[in-house]
């Protein structure tokens, strides 16, 4: 099977390698803050999950060098997903005290507390650093959706130009078997012609 460009697809493979170690930092950050507000919520399953999700998309994309259709749907889910995540990115940024609020809720401990206090340090601490994974990875799926759409298009392009060069090689074995078979069709008559007016040479010569 036809591959795309070398250099696009090293580019698109080391952007999933980066889309990858960035996917388990965003998996990390939601086991993190787990750990720090003690109790499971809606903000950490959300990171956690997307980083399984985004693994799992960064492992299957060295699976696609070779087939277009699976790169249109590996773009299509990326497409999505840097939607979801500019959007998440923009709300993120915009309601950043709404969501220590929302997350400082979820703390068992008592409020006002230095344990409660604490953990709202840790926890804000926990969000800037989430902000800059979240920007960092907006950023690196964007790219890999770039480069994956490229490397799509040379894939394509490619398996273009060989099935012209397919068909120009059909044509050209086409053309050479009918000439050869014409050429074994004009021996094979000279040498019937041969053998019929030289037999009736000899026969004249035998009868003189």
């Amino acid at each position: 099977m036809k591959s795309g460009n070398t250099c696009l697809f090293y580019i698109f493979a080391f952007l999933n390698f980066l889309l990858l170690i960035i996917a388990l930092a965003v998996g990390g950050s939601g086991i993190y803050l787990w750990v720090v507000t003690h109790s499971i919520n809606i903000f950490s399953i959300s990171f956690m999950g997307a980083g399984v999700f985004i693994l799992l998309l960064a492992v299957c994309s060295f699976c696609l060098r070779h087939s277009t259709f699976r790169l249109s749907i590996y773009c299509f889910i990326l497409l999505i997903l840097s939607s979801i995540m500019v959007a998440a990115l923009v709300g993120f940024l915009v309601k950043r005290e709404q969501v220590l609020d929302w997350a400082s809720d979820h703390i068992k401990e008592e409020k006002d507390s230095e344990a409660w206090k604490e953990a709202r340090e840790r926890i804000e601490d926990n969000v800037d650093i989430s902000k800059y994974i979240l920007i960092a990875t907006t950023a690196v799926t964007v790219l890999v959706l770039l480069f994956g759409m490229f490397y799509r298009c040379s894939v394509s392009s490619n398996k273009s130009d060989h099935y012209q060069t397919m068909r120009h090689q059909q044509r050209y074995d086409k053309v050479s078997g009918e000439i050869h078979t014409a050429q074994l069709r004009r021996e094979e008559k000279q040498r019937l012609y041969a053998e019929k007016y030289g037999l009736s040479s000899v026969n004249n010569n035998q009868m003189l």
